[in-house]
């Protein structure tokens, strides 16, 4: 049997249909309810954290691709890509266990507060424990707030210590935040952003994910922040066919 996309050893959502000795018709139709299934729950999540947090998953839906990108140029397997972008979707399901008056607070957090705003990644952890067919996502979901040098938490692990797909994370989200308008941050033109990513590399950012980041085309990452749509995005990034293809061979 092929590595699961997980390394905490739960192979539930990858594991090969075709070892079950089921008929090909009945593996293909149990991979396509697999599937809507798998991305009816990732929409639901996501629907869920809008509704708490009022905040668009546009976000998310960048980040992701962006991440996927990343991944590629990386030499990732399909297996470990979609683990990467299904994680990178939910990376703050955790949110929804935060109090709202916290999350939502104009003002800046007190330390308390904040203590419990950290608690969001192992909170979504937590979540993804009760739904084996995601726990695949956990570890990137639980890690995508460390850093590089161990300043990040919650456990403030550091180098290879975090998974691959939160390292590459990091990048494409830090990236988006910073050339997004937000209530908390200044915004930075495409420039100034590569910039602020190429001196943290080795510090905050896994040096080679930047130095990939960095292949990226310009005009592509601008056009697709420009002109991103929501509609269809779920299929567009998860195409069917590669999502049966990774369960059933």
């Amino acid at each position: 049997m092929k590595e699961s996309a997980s390394r905490s050893g739960n192979t539930f959502s990858f594991e090969r249909l075709s070892d079950r000795a089921l008929e090909p018709k009945t593996v293909s139709a149990v991979a396509r309810d697999f599937y809507k299934t798998t991305l009816s729950m990732i929409d639901e999540f996501m629907g869920m954290l809008d509704r708490w947090t009022y905040e668009t998953r546009t976000h998310s839906w960048r980040a992701t691709h962006i991440s996927l990108m990343i991944g590629e140029k990386m030499g990732m397997t399909p297996r470990d890509l979609f683990s990467l972008g299904v994680g990178a979707l939910l990376h703050d399901v955790g949110k929804i266990r935060i109090p709202r008056e916290i999350l939502l607070k104009p003002e800046r957090l007190s330390e308390e507060e904040w203590m419990i705003m950290k608690l969001h990644p192992e909170l979504g952890g937590f979540i993804l424990d009760r739904f084996p067919s995601l726990h695949f996502a956990k570890d990137l979901v639980v890690q995508h707030q460390e850093r590089w040098n161990g300043s990040g938490y919650p456990r403030g692990l550091r180098g290879k210590e975090i998974v691959q797909g939160a390292r590459i994370f990091a990048v494409s989200d830090s990236y988006d935040a910073m050339t997004s308008r937000r209530a908390y941050n200044t915004v930075k033109n495409h420039e100034e952003a590569l910039l602020e990513l190429s001196m943290n590399a080795g510090t905050l950012y896994d040096p080679e994910v930047v130095h990939h980041f960095l292949e990226i085309d310009a005009a592509y990452l601008l056009g697709e922040q420009a002109s991103f749509k929501e509609e269809g995005v779920l299929e567009a990034l998860f195409p069917a066919e590669r999502f049966i293809q990774l369960v059933t061979e």
